[in-house]
């Protein structure tokens, strides 16, 4: 019986089929390009066509450039509420705008006005109202200064992304005006029509467009023999390849002087690089039209590489022209480009309908808006890190073409019709691509490629991330409906399901319903409405009329729902047990094996909301829910009663269906107790999929000939003791000359649909016994000790510049000793500009009882030996004195974390009393490093200051003191041994910030 979801559709769209109607709007503009000062002189004429019931008195407009002209946009704004300041601490300078509009409708000027909230919006009136089937000419001249690149439209230099960029009316449609600001999370909602464009603009520039190039053969002429001279490159050997990409990246002057002969010699010429092109005095005038699109985008760099190719489609003999134009620097990585783009074109038409235009085009460029972004005919691609992952992202925008470009939905107010439904073709076209090599997906080719039978991620296949995406944000508890308005979206992550989440739904929509269905489904929807507005409803209707099945679970369930899909599998009895741990239910198929793993049938069950059971076919051993890995569980370990153990080289996309190992070689481990110890690291769980992990560490200790190492264990439960998510962690370790154990509870806690404040909860026990010999005993003297800890820490970041944390804490003896410290802190991260950032921390702590206090627990000054033995980056704590020794060079943050080494009779000084302390650095450009201060001031009356200089590289950060107020003598920085003698380093994986190595 067909789903009562579905029949409200058809029966709704029966009654309002013949309602149907959409306006069009005829475009006539003219442009020039300035490129000294950035900016477009512009003309428009528009024929507005009133196709709807109704009488219009006034049409909305976007003015969308406006989005970049202060940061209280609606644009500035969302940037701000996902905490982004990239734009906030912006130069006016850098900003844009448009302005020196002047509508004028039918010859006569008309009244207008920005929209009361946004200055990207405006309101036309129209001196007569439009009658139903009515049309008027509406004027304006408009003048545009381009942004740098935040976004969408704008230049880098004299790379230009001209894109949402002219007056544009709103769409009309049955539910009334669609006027929206400019946003970068959520896209775009247009009027089909026509666009007749002429670009004026110096003529060394390649330029491509949307639209057919007319009377352009001289232009196509120059592209043409750009094209053969790109072909080329690839002909050469590696030497003569990278010198001819080196001669390119210096550019050239005149137009059609490339490079002359890439197998010959080149002139070098160290004054002519890529930022100092000049400009052609001479202009050209290019006129592009193009019918039946919505937006029209132009992009232009006077340095790219030109490709073309030509797509012949699979049940036509129409071709269409391919261009791929990329900066010599990727010349590598784009070698393949025109493939990709005939790859997509050819299934994208094979998916839904045959590409309708007469070119497909990809620029390489400087997008600020994700990977890449599409447009009628054209799609321009940020840099990836690998020919699979620029693959990828050509086909996705090519493919919006479809899913957004012809199929004209509204992408504001429903994304997964666009990017969900591109996404569910994207791993169709891998599967059939590259379905006979497991779909596999090279991220990085190094890593996955290069390093041959090491390789690491080897077999990743094409839909892991996507699956990967998904269950890890819904495992969380936060998620939103997908058929919720894109800036509406409390948290970020949950647009980003649009993508995920369509897709892996559908994906296992056509394995149950099969690719016939699907293909029906998919070319009937694309048929009845190319180059027209779809809703949801649309497309949904298309499932009842294909298929009698009971879809309520994908055509209402996924998209307006939320909520999560775990099933497990159980044999009881000679029975098959089925549970719904989840909250939806959703087909599934199960595979039943003998006691070889042999296939013996499998089968399909529908709405199991809690427990079924059916008779096991004869022979069964095992059962696998999902054996091709399409549903969307998020919880895959228990979809197989049996699971037959496999090793697996250190991580590859994991196979839940076994027991399986990853496992290494771990040849880095060495401290001064031990000496080097290698080993084996074993570990199962811990990837996507698990909410366990289990790690095992052997190594021998060739110093002291003992085995050591670790056995771990985590576990993760979500919504558990009122908790967003609790984590469990026990760990069993011998490494340093301590054997001990750590059992730890940490539970998160924040408002629903809220990234910010958290609330984190943490208790741990630990337990050490400690060889005299391994540690120095100026800092250690139990050598057998149980130690508990609780801790409340509260984090807030309530704005861009802005993040603050305040935790309070006691740690107790349990056994071994008797004490109790308790502590307070405070960090306040403050950021004033792009490049001014400081940092506040505040620190109080003392001992409430202090009968028996180990020196391993005292309060330093001068940062934290690490008592509890959690930090991996102390390689020595015994008394052998070195660089390396917790007490000298190392710095280690906790406690009053001086910089600078205070010292009591040659050791770091440790105390018992009460200590109040404050650190401060700052981020300031030009300095060689980050400025530091630091106070304390110990119970009692003794105070301690000093500041300097630190700076990080990559984990390593070093520490210069400038002035230690504690010093007797030579307090200030003299010479070059008084900074030797004090400098300091600290190794920690939170120093690392990759802008720091430059």
């Amino acid at each position: 019986m067909k789903s009562t979801f579905l029949l409200l559709i058809n029966i709704s769209l029966l009654f309002g089929a013949k309602d149907y109607f959409q306006q069009d709007v005829a475009y006539t503009i003219e442009v020039t390009l300035d490129d000294s000062a950035h900016t477009l002189h512009a003309n428009e004429k528009i024929i507005y066509t009133n196709n709807s019931p109704d009488t219009l008195q006034f049409i909305w407009f976007h003015l969308w450039p406006n989005a970049y002209k202060n940061t209280e946009t609606a644009f500035a704004k969302q940037g701000e509420r996902f905490l982004s300041t990239r734009f906030l601490f912006s130069d006016e300078e850098d900003r844009g705008y448009i302005d020196s509009l002047d509508f004028a409708v039918d010859g006569v000027d008309a009244k207008w006005e920005f929209h009361p909230e946004w200055i990207d919006v405006a309101k036309v009136e129209l001196p007569v109202k439009l009658a139903p089937g009515g049309q008027t000419i509406i004027e304006t001249p408009f003048f545009v200064k381009l942004p740098e690149v935040f976004s969408r439209l704008g230049h880098t230099g004299k790379h230009y992304e001209i894109t949402q960029w002219y007056p544009k009316p709103a769409v009309y449609d049955h539910l009334g005006w669609h006027p929206m600001p400019y946003l970068n999370m959520g896209e775009f909602y247009s009027e089909f029509g026509s666009f007749d464009v002429k670009i004026t603009l110096p003529e060394n520039y390649r330029i491509m467009a949307t639209g057919d190039l007319i009377d352009g053969e001289e232009e196509y002429a120059w592209l043409d023999s750009l094209a053969t001279e790109g072909d080329s490159l690839y002909s050469l050997d590696k030497k003569a390849f990278k010198k001819a990409i080196r001669e390119l990246q210096r550019g050239k002057k005149k137009k059609g002087k490339f490079v002359r002969n890439f197998i010959g010699h080149f002139k070098k010429d160290e004054g002519d690089n890529e930022e100092e092109i000049k400009s052609s005095s001479v202009m050209k005038t290019l006129h592009f039209h193009q019918e039946n699109v919505h937006d029209f985008a132009w992009f232009a760099d006077p340095k790219w590489i030109v490709r073309k190719g030509t797509l012949y489609l699979a049940d036509s003999t129409r071709e269409v022209t391919l261009w791929s134009m990329y900066y010599p620097k990727n010349a590598k990585l784009w070698e393949n480009s025109i493939e990709y783009l005939h790859d997509a074109g050819y299934w994208y038409s094979k998916f839904s309908g045959d590409y309708p235009y007469n070119h497909l085009t990809a620029v390489d460029g400087d997008l600020s808006a994700g990977g890449g972004m599409e447009y009628p005919n054209i799609t321009v691609i940020s840099k990836r890190d690998s020919k699979h992952l620029l693959e990828m992202v050509i086909m996705h925008e090519v493919g919006h073409n479809w899913f957004y470009g012809i199929l004209g939905s509204n992408e504001r107010d429903h994304a997964w019709m666009d990017e969900g439904l591109n996404e569910f073709c994207n791993i169709r076209y891998w599967d059939k691509k590259y379905g006979d090599n497991n779909r596999r997906y090279v991220i990085n080719e190094f890593t996955q490629e290069k390093l041959g039978p090491f390789s690491i991620g080897h077999n990743m296949r094409f839909g892991f991330m996507d699956y990967m995406g998904y269950t890890s944000l819904v495992k969380m508890g936060d998620e939103e409906p997908l058929e919720t308005s894109s800036n509406d979206f409390k948290i970020r992550s949950n647009y980003w399901l649009s993508y995920s989440k369509s897709m892996v739904y559908s994906w296992h929509l056509l394995h149950y319903l099969g690719e016939e269905t699907i293909d029906k489904i998919m070319h009937n929807y694309y048929e009845d409405w190319k180059f027209k507005h779809p809703y949801p409803q649309d497309y949904f209707s298309y499932f009842g009329k294909y298929s009698d099945k009971n879809l309520d679970w994908y055509t209402h369930d996924v998209f307006y729902n939320t909520g999560t899909v775990d099933y497990a599998a159980s044999i009881i009895n000679n029975d098959a047990v089925f549970i719904n741990y989840g909250s939806l239910t959703v087909p599934f198929e199960a595979a039943f094996y003998d006691k070889k793993r042999n296939e013996i049938s499998r089968q399909w069950f529908e709405n199991v909301e809690r427990v079924k059971s059916v008779p096991l076919p004869e022979g069964t051993k095992s059962i696998i829910i999902d054996p091709e890995g399409t549903l969307p569980d998020v919880n895959r370990p228990n979809n197989a009663t049996y699971k037959p153990l496999k090793f697996t080289w250190i991580f590859d996309e994991p196979q839940h269906y076994k027991r399986e190992i990853f496992w290494m070689p771990w040849l880095f481990s060495w401290n001064q107790f031990n000496g080097w110890t290698p080993g084996l690291n074993f570990y199962h769980g811990y990837v996507p999929g698990y909410n366990y992990g289990i790690g095992i560490q052997p190594m021998w200790d060739f110093k002291n000939e003992q085995l050591i190492g670790s056995v771990k264990y985590k576990r993760t439960l979500y919504n558990f003791w009122n908790f967003n998510t609790s984590t469990f962690n026990m760990d069993i370790a011998r490494n340093s000359g301590r054997s001990g154990a750590h059992m730890a509870f940490e539970g998160k806690r924040k408002e629903h649909l809220k990234r910010y404040p958290v609330w984190t909860g943490t208790a741990t026990i630990d337990y050490h016994n400690i060889e005299e010999k391994a540690v120095d005993p100026s800092y250690y003297d139990k050598w057998s000790i149980a130690v508990g800890f609780a801790e409340l820490k509260f984090h807030n970041r309530p704005n861009p510049y802005l993040a603050y944390h305040f935790r309070t804490g006691i740690k107790t003896s349990i056994v071994g000793s008797q004490f109790m410290r308790f502590n307070i802190q405070t960090n306040i991260n403050y950021r004033f500009t792009k490049e001014i950032k400081t940092k506040l921390r505040i620190w109080i702590g003392g001992f409430i009882v202090d009968d028996d206090i180990p020196k391993q627990y005292r309060t330093y000054l001068s940062g934290n030996i690490d008592p509890d033995f959690r930090n991996n980056f102390i390689y020595n704590r015994t008394s052998d004195m070195n660089d390396i020794s917790i007490g000298t060079r190392q710095y280690d943050i906790g406690g009053p974390s001086i910089h600078g080494l205070i010292l009591e009779d040659d050791k770091m000084k440790g105390v018992k009393d009460w200590v109040i302390s404050a650190n401060f650095d700052i981020t300031v450009p030009k300095l060689p490093g980050k400025p530091f201060i630091d106070l304390a001031v110990v119970e009692g009356g003794d105070s301690y200051i000093d500041f300097g200089l630190k700076k990080s590289f990559g984990p390593l950060m070093i520490i210069v003191p400038l002035y230690q107020s504690w010093e007797i003598e030579d307090r200030t920085f003299t010479d070059r041994n008084w900074l030797l003698d004090r400098m300091r380093f600290s190794l920690s994986i939170s120093n690392f910030n990759i802008q720091n190595l430059f």
